[in-house]
């Protein structure tokens, strides 16, 4: 046949194995000439012969399973022949390998993740198309799927909204469905609606929906894309929740797509259609990373994994367009003897990220916290750091907005003191705590407590801590006398399985303290969440109680983070307390401290509490011989910052002795 051009193999030579192939193609018919139609377009020959190598063995596997009553080929013959989606070299060669990984079988999800611009929303789309493909090939899908050929069977986009599914998915995949071969002769859709794509023949229906976790009730869905799923909304205490617990848009959405595949679809462990999920890096423990860890504990438990995890740097996709793969050096911009690369530490739970400056002070124990970073993005590293590692690196930040820059600083705090606690958590049903009297340091001291309430889904925090005495910090053009704050406890109070936190067991656990142990505790402040009644039966108790709100501004945490930076908070170790700390960010549009999605700061909350709590008690700094009217700086400027105090908060302040 014409369309086979191969030049003949000279007589008495052995047969070149693309001559093999060749006559391979032309026995397949139609088959054969569609492969032969990419083959062609592949120059290096080594590869080509892969290729085709590989494109018949899939069509013959395909040949063999009855479902079909045509062959589908494989992923890249779908996306680059003229006559079925005709887009040859729209997919870089890199994502194309990713895509016929995807795409081969062994997968029914795939996580799209890492940096900006990797084409993740890009391989998305195609995987759908491809997977229509696939169905449109079968016999009859709804006698395989075992459904009512009624039916529809469904494809679902779906991002934080739906104005998002249309304007970001649908209209591209519309548009690219709609400039296909295939789909417009082959296996057309419905074109004169808009709302969503119907290919009449199997039923099957391609729509974006509403970004709530109903949005597909009912439906029978095959796969679809769920985007943006790291940045949707997770609120604490929110009504969308039925126990008015926490409300975390990805997971919900996630569940219910998921529970409908898997009861509409499942043949023998099995899925068909993909299920992509697809988001740019947020922060540590987003929806992504609890994926990617699934991934990785299916394949330690059965040696394989049905999640494909796509985790991209754009020099990794795209590496031609870098110096390094050229081996040329841009001398006017970089300089004569510059790298090809600089290198950043991405940080963990106590350390920043930064630019290392000389990479030989990194210890091996750390070496694999260092990241190689193409030259070119050196500019727009040393402008803005954390949302570089984000978008460039593809590293998840502990806050885009830090509240404690100097983790360092925060991190040293702890360690300093030891607890007269034997546990740093308890329910008080399944696990219970004892007092250790002979850690009790400075048993004369006042003391002051602050709890952070919680019911169910959150824990409550509770933290003790005292004055020992105050020290002179040297701010250069002044020195300041502040207190240092020395914690007795800090403790997370988490609810027991299938119950709720017993508020009681909280106020048993402070009388303990005061009664038994002689511990002098005198001031209890609570949130404003349910405390009126604890307030009251502590007041009645003798305790000297109040308010006092880490969320209505950001004065008790401006208190707090100065003590830590000082270095004058001596904290018993506790690995939560640590990790809430340095991951609070600054919410510049709410003025106020808040946690990370899928993050909580009961605990720090509690510390935050006793440390302003201590740091403006009046007492504490007459009982040291410390002038009240030596208030320093730091301190005005931070209460100056207040937006509001409220009545019992400043009663609370004013209380005699």
């Amino acid at each position: 046949m014409a369309k086979y051009r191969h030049k003949p193999t000279p007589k008495g030579s052995p047969e070149h194995p693309l001559s093999i192939a060749f006559r391979l193609l032309r026995s397949m018919g139609t088959a054969g000439e569609i492969i032969w139609e990419v083959a062609k377009t592949i120059e290096d020959g080594g590869e080509r012969l892969a290729y085709i190598n590989k494109a018949v063995a899939w069509l013959r596997e395909k040949a063999q399973n009855k479902n079909f009553r045509v062959p589908p080929f494989d992923f890249r013959t779908f996306c680059e022949s003229p006559r079925l989606l005709d887009k040859a070299g729209a997919l870089w060669p890199e994502v194309m390998r990713e895509g016929e990984e995807i795409n081969s079988g062994k997968y029914t999800e795939v996580v799209l993740t890492g940096a900006i611009g990797v084409a993740k929303s890009t391989l998305a789309l195609y995987t759908q198309a491809y997977q229509i493909y696939v169905v449109s090939c079968m016999t009859a899908p709804h006698e395989v799927f075992d459904l009512d050929t009624a039916s529809e069977i469904l494809i679902v986009f779906q991002s934080i909204n739906k104005n998002l599914a249309v304007d970001v998915d649908y209209r591209r995949f519309r548009s690219m469905v709609t400039d296909s071969p295939y789909f417009t002769t082959e296996f057309p859709f419905n074109r004169d609606r808009e709302s969503d794509m119907r290919f009449n023949k199997f039923n099957l229906v391609v729509k974006p929906v509403a970004g709530h976790d109903t949005a597909a009730i009912g439906q029978n869905v095959i796969g679809g894309i769920l985007d943006e799923l790291n940045f949707m909304e997770v609120v604490q205490n929110s009504k969308q929740s039925k126990d008015g617990g926490m409300h975390d848009q990805a997971v919900k959405n996630y569940n219910s797509i998921a529970r409908r595949r898997e009861s509409r679809f499942m043949q023998l462990g099995m899925l068909p259609g993909m299920l992509c999920l697809v988001s740019s890096r947020n922060y540590p423990g987003q929806f992504t990373d609890k994926k990617e860890d699934e991934a990785r504990e299916q394949r330690r438990k059965q040696g394989f994994s049905t999640i494909y995890v796509y985790d991209k740097r754009l020099w990794e996709v795209r590496p031609e367009r870098y110096l390094f793969h050229s081996g040329q050096r841009n001398e006017a911009r970089f300089g004569k003897d510059h790298p090809f690369w600089f290198h950043v530490f991405i940080g963990d739970a106590t350390r920043k990220p930064r630019i290392i400056e000389d990479l030989d002070k990194i210890g091996p124990a750390d070496r694999h916290l260092v990241m190689p970073i193409p030259i070119e993005h050196l500019q727009a590293f040393e402008n803005d750091l954390l949302p570089a590692m984000r978008d460039v690196a593809g590293v998840a930040t502990q806050a885009l907005h830090p509240f404690m820059i100097n983790t360092d600083a925060v991190a040293a705090c702890f360690g300093k003191a030891t607890s007269i606690l034997s546990r740093d958590d308890c329910d008080f049903v399944e696990t219970h705590l004892q007092v250790y009297p002979k850690r009790i340091m400075h048993p004369n001291e006042l003391r002051f407590c602050h709890i952070d309430l919680a019911v169910t889904k959150d824990s409550a925090g509770v933290s003790i801590g005292h004055v020992p005495g105050f020290r002179s910090i040297d701010r250069g053009d002044y020195a300041e006398v502040l207190p240092i704050v020395q914690l007795d406890c800090i403790l997370e109070v988490f609810p027991p399985r299938g119950g709720e936190i017993e508020f009681e067991n909280i106020r048993r656990l402070i009388y303990a303290l005061r009664d038994k142990l002689r511990l002098p505790i005198k001031w209890v402040t609570f949130d404003q969440y349910q405390s009126r009644d604890s307030m009251q039966i502590m007041f009645q108790q003798g305790f000297m109680t109040g308010y006092q709100s880490m969320d209505v501004d950001t004065f008790a945490y401006d208190v707090t983070k100065q003590a830590f930076y000082d270095g004058r908070v001596l904290a018993p170790l506790h690995e939560k307390a640590r990790r809430e700390l340095i991951s609070l960010e600054f919410d510049p549009r709410r003025q106020k401290i808040d946690h990370p999605p899928n993050g909580s700061k009961d605990v720090s909350d509690s510390i935050a509490g006793v440390v302003a709590g201590l740091t403006m008690r009046r007492e504490i700094w007459v009982r040291h011989g410390v002038p009240t009217n030596r208030l320093p700086r730091t301190v005005l400027e931070a209460r100056q910052n207040r937006n509001s105090i409220t009545a019992k908060e400043k009663a609370l302040e004013h209380a005699p002795a």
